[in-house]
């Protein structure tokens, strides 16, 4: 209905970038949100997996109905009144009845972010086909990696110390400098030479 709706355009409609923008952008949602339903059937059974699925898809649907609400409420043209009502009762025939689609909630949000920023199932997913580099090389994206599960660690045994009000012994004090080293050496920029040297004279 909408694309027959455009057609009322005619050759106009390859000039109306705002309304082909909005319309591209709810066929670009539907088909990352395909894309999303086939990785879940392809990968299920990885833990967290499906919080990860469920705030996808619930983004991508929330996307596609506010594109396609938008280009009703600005459709050009002589007959924009009138095509805007005809795309309104055949999207969402019952108004915001029929437009039931809302964004994550902060729980979810929350539980997705848990599950990307400390060791996880849905980590080691994403981590697949990424260059490992050999031990004792330096890469940084192997380094990054490699350090989060020693920085999760050293962050839990900091609470610890400070919910009980307490020192570190040895190896909880070589744990936590062992973390921050690695924190600061993740953080460091690349400082050129010749920037350096020119400076300096």
């Amino acid at each position: 209905l909408t694309a027959d709706l455009c057609f009322t355009l005619g050759g106009r409609l390859k000039f109306e970038e705002l309304l082909m923008g909005r319309l591209a952008d709810a066929l670009g949602a539907i088909y990352l949100g395909y894309a999303t339903l086939h990785h879940y059937h392809r990968r299920r059974g990885i833990d967290g997996l499906e919080a990860l699925t469920e705030h996808a898809m619930l983004r991508l649907e929330c996307e596609a109905q506010d594109a396609l609400y938008s280009a009703s409420e600005n459709f050009p043209g002589p007959l924009g009144p009138l095509a805007s009502t005809v795309m309104k009762i055949g999207c969402f025939p019952l108004g915001g009845l029929t437009r039931p689609y809302a964004e994550p909630s902060d729980d979810l949000t929350k539980e997705v972010a848990r599950l990307l920023t400390t060791p996880s199932e849905i980590r080691d997913m994403f981590q697949e086909g990424i260059y490992s580099a050999p031990e004792g090389t330096m890469h940084q994206m192997t380094d990054l990696i490699n350090a989060l599960p020693i920085c999760v660690e050293a962050d839990k045994v900091a609470t610890s110390i400070r919910k009980e009000k307490r020192k570190p012994n040895d190896e909880e004090a070589n744990l936590i400098a062992k973390a921050d080293a690695l924190r600061d050496a993740l953080i460091q920029v690349d400082v050129f030479e010749y920037a350096t040297v020119g400076k300096e004279e």
